[in-house]
């Protein structure tokens, strides 16, 4: 049997070629065939600290993608790709998004062919071996079992020995090693067994081993790209096909055709698959996706709305201004799919001790075969051949990724968006909740105190031109306290500063919308021109529905929370009497180093909050969970955005982290106690390899059982 020669992927380089699959000139993606459990993302990614040039390497497990981005100076993609082949796979470079799903689909069919090959002759071997059994001629049927069983131990077995080979390579074990070792060695000792005439053979059973990896690796397969995709989040947005308005009516195109400056309707319910302008007079959206509140928000026309806003009144017509790959919310549609589990600690400690059980199995194999082969050599080899394919412990490799990745999905279904899966290891050791007040306490909706009567409609207009962009709770208050207009005056310089307030240039004059400390307990800010105050804003806000309840469940399972806020103490201590919170638990008048401060020295903490105003202190936390403010924004300090309103989501978190981990800790039992089980009964002679190829993908089965009947729950 001779390994394929390599590929010559130089064509990569020409310019010609470059233009069909290079994203830009310095990153190309390539669907990898091969990628089938966590320890292959660790050797390809492993890869950028040892190819010089290479700034970048990402897989997507569930999709089988590899994103490279080189320093063309320094490093060609031909030499990528060959790298990624001497690792054992084959890269296969995209041209377009479609080659995804065809290759894909190639690949699913090529391990269907093979598994069906495998389940054919495994069945054909059976009967022929149960014919013997019951006193069919034994030669005959031995001799149609050896031919059945050429096939296998070539073709069904060929990815066992590639992976083996590859590993061995580079001075490594694979978990492939044990099924090519038995695989080959078994089928050496069946046909030395056949030639001389004894019943000995295992072919029934090397081939039924054979098939059971092959089909436990393709649920494993199925249950991975299941649980890594970013389906749930997809179904907010609807990707398929937009209105573009035309001269009468509309006509439908698909996303990929709508071009910026092309006109479209949208309808109650849908949500927007780009940023655009709203050239409708009014329209009330939910930024349920952008901003966690769930109730609607009044826009004006001229404001752009952001892609993900989903449409509350029955239609409205926009413009798009920014396609939805380069707004927040495509960015984080993607940015969900990145994630990687290979630097996950959790995972390389199942990994090691994956590894460890491998030459452990190994040793004891080669041992008894040394100090049994004197007693019988044929007993000697029976019991190494049973042992290597009974005590594989290809579940405990596959086990803590595929709990990870079930708990990822579970958390998306529960409205987590989550950065990777360390947040559920580092959940585990949080012992404190440090809460921020206004907007994660209390509702992000806003209400003006102050009567618009009182307020003059040229404040008026500068107000809303001001705040007609912002996504903070006072510039939705604002427009809907007051009425729209037909025309506002456009705003030069305008800027949002996180925490202070808005400000812009209108008819030549600075102004200014920023936070104002005064007598009043409510929230307030205040309008400037030129630097002169003009008057005071008075805003009120409610508790939200499920903070207490929440903070109390959260006291009971023996959390520790606590309320950072910013705001003055009164307001502070109002609130946080008003949920529990003792005297000694309430920190106000807060900058956002002093609530940084503050969550270092209650570590191991997890800081609840602001994606924007609180994102120092996220980034200190040992857990960063943001509940307002921009979801781009804030998955760069946040590991958690609660998309869902309320801090129900916080408890949520908890409850997934636990179960994941109560997961991967029965995996990894499921696991060991099979293997120190069948392989001591093996070496003692119990379980021969017939009886081991049966047992054997009965741990992966009982670990993809497992995991599948959590993911019902």
């Amino acid at each position: 049997m001779t390994l394929p020669q390599p590929v010559d992927f130089s064509f990569l380089d020409q310019d010609e070629f470059k233009t069909k699959y290079a994203v830009d000139s310095a990153a190309m993606n390539f669907y990898v065939e091969g990628i089938r459990c966590e320890k292959c993302v660790r050797k390809l990614e492993g890869m950028v600290g040892t190819l010089a040039g290479l700034r970048r390497l990402r897989v997507e497990m569930g999709k089988s993608l590899v994103h490279v981005e080189v320093d063309p100076s320094l490093l060609a993609f031909s030499t990528v790709a060959s790298a990624i082949e001497q690792q054992g796979f084959r890269p296969i470079p995209l041209a377009k998004e479609d080659d995804f799903f065809t290759l894909q689909r190639r690949e699913d069919r090529s391990d269907l062919m093979r598994l069906a090959a495998a389940a054919g002759c495994a069945g054909n071997i059976m009967t022929f071996a149960f014919a013997t059994y019951f006193g069919g001629p034994f030669a005959l049927f031995a001799g149609l079992s050896f031919l059945l069983y050429l096939p296998v131990v070539t073709y069904v077995a060929w990815p066992f020995y590639r992976g083996a080979w590859q590993a061995l390579r580079q001075m490594r074990i694979s978990i492939d090693l044990p099924m090519a070792v038995a695989s080959l060695l078994g089928f050496g000792f069946s046909s030395f067994e056949l030639i001389q005439g004894r019943s000995d053979i295992y072919f029934d059973s090397l081939s039924g081993f054979l098939f059971l990896i092959l089909l436990a690796r393709l649920v494993q397969k199925r249950l991975q790209r299941k649980f890594l995709s970013a389906s749930e989040l997809m179904e907010g947005l609807a990707l398929g096909r937009v209105r573009i308005l035309a001269m009468v009516g509309f006509e439908w195109r698909t996303l990929e055709n709508l071009r910026i400056g092309d006109s479209f309707l949208v309808t109650e319910s849908e949500t927007l698959p780009a940023d655009g302008e709203l050239q409708s007079p009014q329209a009330y959206f939910s930024l349920a996706w952008l901003s966690g509140e769930a109730k609607p928000k009044l826009f004006l026309k001229g404001a752009v709305i952001p892609a993900g806003a989903r449409l509350i009144s029955p239609e409205a017509r926009l413009t798009a201004r920014k396609m939805l790959s380069e707004t927040g919310f495509g960015k984080i549609l993607q940015q969900v799919q990145k994630f990687s589990l290979s630097d996950n600690q959790t995972v390389q400690i199942s990994d090691r001790l994956a590894q460890w059980l491998l030459g452990t199995v190994f040793l004891c194999a080669i041992t008894f075969l040394i100090f049994y082969w004197p007693v019988s050599a044929v007993e000697a080899l029976r019991r190494a051949i049973s042992l290597l394919i009974v005590a594989c412990p290809c579940a405990m490799a596959f086990g803590t990724p595929l709990a990870l990745a079930f708990s990822l999905k579970r958390a998306r279904q529960l409205g987590l968006i989550t950065r990777d899966a360390k947040v559920f290891a580092a959940a585990q050791q949080v012992k404190t909740l440090c809460f921020d007040k206004t907007g994660t306490l209390t509702d992000l909706e806003s209400c003006l105190l102050d009567k618009p009567a009182e307020i003059s409609p040229l404040q008026q207009k500068i107000i809303l031109s001001l705040e007609n962009a912002s996504l903070h709770p006072m510039a939705f208050a604002f427009r809907k306290a007051f009425s729209p207009f037909e025309d506002l005056p456009a705003v030069e310089d305008f800027q949002e500063l996180p925490g202070v307030g808005v400000v812009g240039r209108i008819f030549g004059k600075n102004y200014e919308l920023r936070k104002h400390l005064c007598s009043s307990n409510e929230t307030s800010c205040a309008l400037f021109e030129d630097g002169h105050w003009q008057r005071d804003f008075h805003f009120s806000s409610t508790l939200k529905p499920t903070s207490k309840a929440t903070l109390e469940h959260l006291r009971l399972r023996g959390y520790k929370p606590i309320l950072l806020s910013g705001d003055r103490r009164a307001i502070a201590t109002k609130t946080g009497q008003a949920l529990g919170f003792q005297p000694e638990e309430i920190f106000a008048e807060l900058s956002p180093i002093d609530k940084a401060h503050l969550v270092t020295r209650y570590a191991p903490a997890m800081m609840v909050g602001d994606g924007v105003n609180d994102s120092l202190a996220m980034m200190r936390a040992t857990v960063g969970v943001a509940v307002s403010g921009g979801v781009e924004a804030a998955l760069k300090s946040a590991a958690v955005y609660l998309v869902e309103p309320g801090i129900q989501g916080v408890a949520a978190l908890l409850d997934v982290s636990e179960t994941a981990y109560a997961l991967i800790r029965q995996n990894l039992l499921i696991s060991l106690i099979y293997n120190v089980s069948a392989g001591s009964l093996a070496l003692l002679g119990y379980i021969n390899p017939f009886v081991a190829a049966i047992l054997m993908p009965i741990s992966s089965g009982l670990i993809l059982l497992n995991t599948w009947l959590r993911s019902r729950q």
